[in-house]
């Protein structure tokens, strides 16, 4: 059981620095809630929240073992 948490963790962690380092704020969810904090993009990814879709091609498989 501590092995499958584990592998949750350290998704969890790749995620965070896969947004920490490729990720940028939606432009929608500025203009239109300027005071909420804005939803953080990946490329290609799609807002939850207002529709938008990130126009950056996707990561590689480097940039994504990178961070």
């Amino acid at each position: 059981m501590s092995d499958t948490i584990d592998g949750f963790k350290a998704m969890k962690d790749h995620k965070k620095a896969l947004r920490d380092k490729y990720g940028v704020e939606c432009p929608e969810c500025k203009l239109n809630r300027p005071k909420a904090c804005a939803t953080i993009l990946l490329p290609q990814q799609r807002c939850r929240v207002d529709g938008y879709r990130d126009p950056r091609p996707e990561l590689t498989d480097e940039q994504w073992s990178a961070a």
